[in-house]
């Protein structure tokens, strides 16, 4: 781990304490669109941390509600996918960091710290879930989906969005609906393209003047 550039904030931040890094078995993995974990017998041992993929989180059926969505500055805890409640579920494909968990379960004072910043991040995906559905109650489609889709860029590392729209959770899918129903423009000037199946965003101004500002209350925590 100490040669390696960890290219997510969270567990940078995780990382920082020298002390705590020789015992963590932490390592690479690709992540494809799907549920995660692929592997149902790591679900109550792995975390995991995003680089360039994006994940959605939150309460079955999945895409029913508004879901929180996580990427460079956040991870998803073995907890969260232990619940049969919640799912997680991988929206854009790309590389993350996985860790074994049991090993900070098994010694949580010398992980005090580490706690702490997991216990953040969780209060801010819960209260990320909160916003998102005073959104959909409040907010016209179009503004609501594209403060989503600038929330998604900030947890990006990428320059642009490509997002499969089969693979967006189902409230998004119906933004887009309700958008192309009432539409009297293109979706160029929407600030993204949709394009054989795949919604593609690289201009951000353009979302910015069409977005409320949702996306704006949500901070990524740190302790």
């Amino acid at each position: 781990m100490a040669d390696k550039t960890i290219e997510n904030s969270l567990l940078a931040l995780m990382l920082a304490d020298d002390a705590v890094v020789p015992a963590l078995n932490c390592e690479p993995v690709d992540l494809q669109t799907g549920p995660l974990p692929c592997d149902q017998a790591d679900r109550a041992e792995w975390a995991y941390f995003p680089v360039d993929a994006l994940i959605t989180l939150g309460p079955e059926p999945l895409g029913q509600t508004a879901l929180a969505v996580l990427g460079r500055h956040g991870c998803v805890l073995p907890h969260q996918l232990g619940g049969s409640s919640i799912q997680a579920h991988v929206m854009a494909s790309g590389q993350a960091w996985r860790m074994d968990w049991a090993q900070i379960r098994k010694d949580p004072q010398r992980y005090t710290t580490w706690l702490r910043h997991a216990m953040a991040a969780t209060q801010g995906l819960i209260g990320q879930m909160a916003q998102w559905s005073f959104c959909v109650q409040h907010h016209t489609a179009e503004q609501r989906l594209a403060s989503w889709l600038l929330y998604c860029w900030a947890q990006s590392s990428r320059t642009r969005l490509d997002l499969h729209i089969q693979s967006l959770p189902l409230s998004i899918r119906h933004s887009l609906i309700q958008m192309q129903e009432c539409a009297t423009d293109t979706s160029h000037s929407w600030g993204f393209e949709m394009h054989e199946g795949w919604l593609q965003a690289s201009v951000p101004q353009g979302l910015m003047a069409r977005a409320c500002s949702c996306h704006q209350q949500m901070t990524t925590p740190t302790v």
